[in-house]
């Protein structure tokens, strides 16, 4: 019996968070014992050009992946298109992801069979194996004007089983940085993020070995030069990345391993920076969202700003390049675009990102968002925004950002190359 063809598709859109096919090669590799499995990065093409791709590989069902929220408008377009395109012969269409789990009528009023709740290759799997079934877990589909929830799918527990990524199929990525993950999940329960409403509030992780394993394969076989894992928290267990960074640190490695943590799991033990820094995890992300307290009290992460104050130190001193995530517009927020960056400027990070508060569906604080500006739930207000981008600039500006960013600059390892990218991004 010849196997099921089956296409898989990131969708075209233009956004500069895209994951490109990573997360498709990730599902690939789920299925590809019990399907033909083709995969097609359409993320610069245009629609026409993508269905006509999809077209050319006579899938038997298509499935397309949605990373977040502000991927929700573009790629119900193509799901909607694509229905439109294959009408004369129908074929199943097959939607997961962050951004679909939030928002899944949006795509089967476009026409899906099924949106895939959660975690997705076991759902996948299934419906590969069996079509899709109204009220299978893990799934949602479409009866009329209601929708039809399976009960949840059970999460993986042993994420070293999975297989390696389907790297065979995936295009080399555009800006040469390699995905990766190490873990899913997080255990903390902040009420802005959707991370626990996807895999409920449970973290778990590929063991050191495997870890090192797939770090080993990136750098010989695809000659990564940088890794980005993907981890929603990287350090959410301290003594596994002490673990991990003794394990990479015998070789071989990138130059350079990306990661974005909690400050609090930073500092839980002393060796973990360290550690890091011995494996080449020098560019590490710190989600901070807000250092008032009764905004962060309500976003469930009241971490005190000495400790922020703290984490940038430790990293700094070795080595490591910070970037500190900041959420604008979070309820309880009062002070002003000024007083806000002078908080965050005396927190000594050496770069900064400003996100426009979106209140994600489902998730505690969507409740929270009075905002008189009415736009859909996966949308930032405008005037948020408008702010993130006047804070960025305020920031870059300040002038003990660019003491810290120059000095930075001088020195001759990683920290100081990604200094000298900021300072020419931001040199006006």
């Amino acid at each position: 019996m010849s196997l099921p063809r089956v296409a898989l598709v990131k969708h075209p859109e233009q956004s500069e968070f895209a994951f490109g096919a990573y997360s498709l090669g990730v599902l690939a590799a789920s299925i590809r014992d019990v399907a033909h499995v083709s995969l097609i990065d359409a993320t610069d093409m245009s629609i026409d050009e993508a269905i006509r791709q999809v077209q050319q590989a006579e899938p038997g069902l298509i499935g397309t992946t949605v990373m977040g929220g502000s991927s929700i408008p573009q790629a119900s377009v193509f799901v909607e298109r694509l229905v439109a395109q294959t009408a004369s012969r129908p074929v199943p269409i097959v939607v997961g992801g962050h951004g679909a789990s939030m928002l899944p009528r949006a795509f089967l009023e476009a026409g899906a069979a099924v949106v895939v709740v959660g975690e997705g290759e076991t759902s996948l799997r299934q419906i590969v194996q069996t079509g899709a079934q109204p009220g299978a877990p893990g799934t949602v589909c479409k009866n009329g004007d209601s929708l039809v929830w399976g009960p949840p799918q059970q999460l993986i527990k042993d994420l070293d089983a999975l297989r390696p990524p389907a790297r065979d199929l995936m295009p080399p990525p555009r800006d040469g940085i390699h995905l990766m993950e190490t873990s899913r999940g997080c255990p903390h329960d902040c009420s802005f993020c959707e991370t626990t409403r996807f895999f409920g509030r449970r973290w778990r992780c590929f063991s050191a070995e495997r870890v090192h394993a797939e770090v080993a394969r990136l750098v010989e076989e695809h000659g990564a030069w940088t890794i980005l894992i993907a981890d929603d928290n990287f350090a959410a267990q301290p003594s596994r990345v002490i673990e991990i960074g003794e394990c990479l640190s015998t070789g071989p490695l990138p130059a350079l391993l990306v990661v974005s943590a909690r400050a609090d799991d930073l500092l839980r033990d002393p060796k973990v920076i360290p550690s890091m820094a011995a494996a080449r995890m020098l560019r590490v992300c710190v989600g901070v969202e807000t250092l008032e307290p009764e905004a962060a009290a309500r976003a469930r992460k009241p971490i005190d700003a000495a400790v922020y104050q703290e984490v940038f130190a430790q990293l700094r001193a070795h080595g490591i390049f910070s970037v500190a995530s900041f959420i604008v517009g979070l309820p309880g927020q009062v002070l002003d675009e000024e007083e806000t960056v002078e908080q965050v400027v005396a927190t000594g990070p050496d770069s900064v990102v400003f996100n426009p508060f979106v209140p994600m569906p489902n998730t505690p604080l969507a409740a929270l968002d009075q905002t008189a500006e009415k736009k859909p739930a996966f949308m930032p207000q405008t005037h948020h925004e408008i702010s993130a981008k006047q804070m960025t600039a305020r920031f870059y500006q300040h002038p003990k950002t660019r003491q810290r960013l120059e000095r930075t600059s001088g020195e001759p390892e990683v920290r100081g190359i990604l200094a000298r990218a900021v300072l020419k991004q931001h040199t006006t």
